[in-house]
């Protein structure tokens, strides 16, 4: 007997080649100013902004624009964006990069209409009024923020990143364009492909996963795995659009299931090290699925394996340029006692989500291998 499913999805979803073109005016639904918010240079860099202020101004719809935000975005960025927001008077956040503008562009909308720090906001429904509305459009195929109640922002108080959960930020409408990602280089195509499949993988572990998030999983995993390492090499936009459709459905599961020990583990790897967040991701998923394998995850993990393997997953990111020990990025053993410190902490809601809690000397253990 199937136990009880909850499954929630309010955001508009427009996929395929061109969409952009076609369903960018809807934002006028939404808002009738809108604030575009984007990273520092990528997305002016690929043509992409210029092609959308151009449909703005053909219809003739009123926008502003601001470029700046960090590529692992800080309370600082949302800050600023919200700022930004109160001055032009924008009633619409129209989000147009990676999950970095589009996590900025949630908190951002929940300060605008709400007083005092984003730190009062990290949790579970911790503000009052309702946000401004976004329209997400990833330029990466590996976030899934376009679907998801999640806003993850480093909070350089607390030394980690921080979550806004609420199913009130989650995207109006979520316009995913193969043609905005083929610009992609290849190490960002593995780096967020690989984020991506993690989604799938973690949130099939997740003990919030029931059976129509599996199928997401399930279906997001294979598409990763058959499309990866084409798209990274040949960067065509049949596999590229694979790519982006997998991630999709993964952000389908984790809106639900939440992600578990893997993220946890890799913060710190980007917050000390600078490493890309999905990268980072990759580079402990073979790992962290070891332990668990040993320590109480045997059931469900031999159902992943029934999909792919873990030796499959050190080789996939072998081809896709992902490395495969710390040592590569030249971290020592010395670091090790400090990454199982800021897992631990990285860990504190994604164990939540799971079925036992992992001690400091656990992690090291695994960091340890991982050198």
């Amino acid at each position: 007997m199937l136990k009880t499913i909850r499954f929630f999805l309010p955001t508009k979803i427009i996929f395929g080649e061109d969409t952009i073109h076609d369903f960018l005016p809807e934002i006028s639904r939404y808002g009738k100013i809108p604030l575009i918010v984007t990273g520092r240079s990528s997305v002016r860099k690929s043509g992409l902004l210029d092609s959308i202020t151009d449909i703005l101004n053909r219809k003739h719809i009123t926008f502003h624009i601001y470029e700046g935000v960090s590529p692992e975005p800080s309370v600082d960025d949302c800050m600023k964006v919200a700022q930004f927001a109160i001055r032009c008077n924008a009633d619409v956040l129209v989000a147009v990069g990676g999950g970095s503008a589009m996590d900025v562009a949630k908190a951002a909308g929940v300060l605008v209409k709400n007083t005092g720090s984003l730190q009062g906001y990290f949790g579970e429904e911790k503000f009052k009024n309702d946000p401004l509305p976004i329209v997400a459009i990833p330029t990466t195929c590996g976030t899934g923020s376009e679907v998801t109640r999640y806003s993850v922002i480093i909070d350089w108080q607390s030394g980690t990143k921080k979550t806004i959960s609420s199913e009130r930020i989650i995207p109006k409408m979520a316009i995913l364009d193969p043609v905005a990602i083929k610009t992609l280089p290849p190490g960002i195509i593995a780096g967020t492909g690989m984020d991506a499949l993690c989604h799938a993988v973690e949130g099939f572990l997740s003990i919030k996963a029931n059976h129509l998030t599996k199928i997401f999983s399930r279906e997001a995993i294979t598409l990763i795995f058959d499309n990866i390492e084409k798209a990274v090499q040949q960067r065509k936009i049949e596999y590229l659009s694979n790519l982006l459709l997998g991630s999709l459905y993964a952000g389908f599961v984790i809106n639900h299931t939440g992600t578990i020990v893997v993220h946890g583990m890799a913060y710190g790897l980007t917050i000390r090290y600078q490493l890309h967040h999905g990268t980072a991701n990759a580079i402990c998923l073979p790992y962290a699925l070891e332990f668990l394998k040993n320590h109480g995850y045997e059931e469900e993990i031999h159902d992943l394996e029934k999909i792919f393997s873990i030796d499959s997953l050190f080789d996939i990111n072998k081809k896709i340029g992902i490395p495969v020990h710390l040592s590569e990025l030249g971290i020592q053993r010395e670091d090790v006692d400090v990454l199982a410190e800021m897992a631990v902490i990285g860990n504190e809601r994604a164990f939540r989500n799971m079925k036992m809690s992992i001690s400091k000397e656990e992690f090291v253990e695994i960091f340890s291998k991982m050198l």
